[in-house]
């Protein structure tokens, strides 16, 4: 809870018209610093988990959970 916490407060800080395209400022290097860092931290908990559970295929795999396959969408989109 507290990576998504996170994750909402830096999307909430960006400004993507008033930051330059070359991200050269200390403030969109340290967003996009933190980004790439709670995005790594969101991708490796979803492949721990299809490692535990698999990936599909049977009853209590990853992808046959609603809110996983929500997940596994908005992780790739990322």
């Amino acid at each position: 809870m507290m990576a998504i916490l996170l994750n909402c407060v830096t999307l909430g800080m960006y400004q993507p018209c008033a930051d330059d395209a070359s991200c050269t400022s200390p403030r969109c290097r340290v967003l996009q610093t933190s980004d790439d860092i709670i995005f790594a931290f969101f991708a490796a908990e979803m492949v721990i988990k299809m490692l535990a559970m698999g990936i599909a295929g049977s009853a209590n795999a990853y992808l046959s959970d609603s809110w996983n396959r929500l997940d596994f969408f908005i992780v790739m989109a990322g």
